[in-house]
C-alpha cells in the first residue's frame, strides 16, 4: 500500500511564490507517519515548496486540513479524485467542519487522529473507508513514538 500526504499551502497564483513568512513544519503529518505501519509505503508533498505529483502512485492521500488551507486542500483532493485515488482529510477545519470537508474526500478524521489513524490504514487496504472516523477520546501521548 502507498500512502502519500500532502501539506497544502494558502493557495497558488501563477507566476507567483508562495509565501514564506506564513511557513510553518508540518507536524501533523510527520505524526501521522509516524503512526503509518512500516510496510506503508509512504510519500510527501509540502504544496507550499514544490510541485504536487499527482501522477506519483497512491493508494491513499491524506490531507490535513486548518481553514486558511481548505480551499487548496480541496483543489489538491479534486486532482487526486479524478485520478481515482481517495483522499482523507482530517486537521482543525475538518473538525470543526466535517460536512463541508467530507463532499471533498471520501473520508474525514475528527478530532485526533493518534486512536483512528490505524483503522484508516487498515481501511484503506481493504478499499471499505468509512466517511467518518472520530476520535472517541484524547489520545494518550506517552504511547506516541
Amino acid at each position: 500500500m502507498r500512502v502519500t500526504f500532502v501539506q497544502p499551502a494558502i493557495g497558488r497564483k501563477p507566476g507567483t511564490n508562495y509565501m514564506r513568512s506564513w511557513q510553518m513544519e508540518p507536524l501533523p503529518i510527520a505524526l501521522l507517519a509516524g503512526l503509518t505501519p512500516a510496510d506503508v509505503e509512504t510519500a510527501f508533498h509540502d504544496d507550499r515548496l514544490e510541485t504536487v505529483d499527482y501522477d506519483r502512485p497512491a493508494d491513499l492521500v491524506a490531507i490535513p486540513v486548518e481553514t486558511y488551507t481548505a480551499r487548496r486542500a480541496y483543489q489538491i483532493a479534486a486532482h487526486f479524485r479524478t485520478r481515482g485515488v481517495p483522499v482523507v482529510m482530517g486537521g482543525f477545519h475538518a473538525t470543526l467542519a466535517p460536512d463541508e470537508v467530507a463532499r471533498f474526500a471520501e473520508a474525514v478524521v475528527i478530532g485526533e487522529a493518534e486512536e483512528t489513524w490505524g483503522q484508516v490504514i487498515e481501511d484503506a487496504r481493504a478499499r471499505r473507508l468509512e466517511k467518518l472516523y472520530r476520535a472517541a477520546a484524547q489520545p494518550d501521548l506517552s504511547l506516541i513514538r
